[in-house]
């Protein structure tokens, strides 16, 4: 199935974008149905209302990292090199080959130096990914429209298409892959806006260089689990170093530890709610396939795929065994 849907993900992926979206659009749309408003009426405020907050997203979290590519690369081999110094003998707390040091943190700014430029300029050479990103776009925008428009509709007829015997077990299977999804969506949204917030405010008390890209950093890094926090906090203690010192790079790695401490031992069990409980190597593995297989856009998706998948073929074989063993008893 894997295979399959992997071969086919000029559909696949759109159509797993566009639920994801429809688990935030949803409540919203039946809301406003609720109110007496017909259905296609509120689906139309619902995609408007999301193509805004798209559009004011991507200007000031994707536009700000790219318009701040060269000086975020700057700054990340400026606080490389800091790190650098200390691996030197009697000069700092590594005390180990400097070069050793060098050959590794040397190559984490430079390439960020000419991103901001470059992006765009290799952009306009690929016209055939960009058009193919459009199109994947559209077709992802067609699909949330309709799952807003009919989604029981759908589900009702998922349902049908199973035997008599087993269609219980699919619809309960489907109500709770929806449900992991809608809290994982739901959830990582709430703890991405809760660390970038006050990890913003300790960048901005510090006066850090380039506060609000490092907020916007903190933010996109939070939908890509375990791998997410550890490159958003090597880019930000980096800066601090680069832009404030041994004393700000300390203080902000202080922060880092206490905000994701608390999201880890307090806020994540309240926001998930027991709704995603896949094992930490499971979410690694699928977060590592994923950015093999696509890149960013997989690395931020592979998790709730998996996710959804998982719930949905254990509530089966839970529906199913019920099933037969009551068979079993009444026969």
């Amino acid at each position: 199935m894997i295979f399959a849907l992997w071969h086919i993900r000029v559909v696949t992926v759109p159509l797993f974008f566009a639920m994801v979206f429809a688990t935030l659009l949803l409540p919203l749309t039946d809301k406003l149905t609720a109110l007496g408003l017909p259905r296609a009426l509120a689906v139309l405020i619902s995609i408007v209302i999301f193509l805004g907050l798209l559009a004011l997203a991507a200007t000031l979290i994707v536009g700000s990292i790219v318009g701040q590519a060269g000086q975020i690369g700057r700054l990340i081999s400026s606080g490389a090199a800091e790190v650098s110094s200390w691996s030197h003998p009697g000069s700092g707390p590594l005390g180990s080959d400097r070069s050793a040091v060098e050959g590794v943190v040397s190559k984490l700014g430079p390439g960020l130096k000419t991103a901001g430029s470059g992006l765009l300029s290799k952009a306009s050479h690929e016209v055939p990914v960009v058009v193919s990103v459009f199109a994947g776009a559209l077709i992802s925008l067609a699909f949330l429209i309709y799952l807003l428009a009919g989604a029981a509709g759908l589900r009702d007829w998922v349902v049908q298409q199973a035997a008599p015997s087993r269609r219980v077990a699919v619809g309960r299977s489907i109500t709770a892959g929806w449900t992991t999804l809608s809290g994982y969506v739901r959830g990582t949204l709430l703890i991405s806006i809760f660390v970038s917030f006050f990890i913003g405010i300790g960048a901005i008390a510090l006066g850090l260089p380039i506060a609000g890209t490092l907020i916007a950093i903190t933010f996109f890094c939070g939908f890509i689990p375990i791998l997410g926090a550890f490159i958003s906090g090597l880019i930000v203690f980096l800066i601090a170093l680069a832009g404030g010192g041994v004393d700000s790079a300390l203080i902000m790695l202080a922060v880092l530890l206490v905000v994701h401490g608390a999201e880890s031992i307090w806020i994540a069990p309240m926001t998930y709610r027991k709704t995603v409980a896949l094992n930490p190597i499971v979410t690694l593995a699928a977060v590592t396939a994923g950015a093999a297989l696509m890149g960013i856009v997989g690395a931020i998706i592979a998790v709730p795929i998996v996710a959804f998948f998982w719930v949905v073929l254990k509530e089966l074989r839970s529906q199913w065994a019920a099933e037969d063993g009551a068979a079993a008893a009444s026969g």
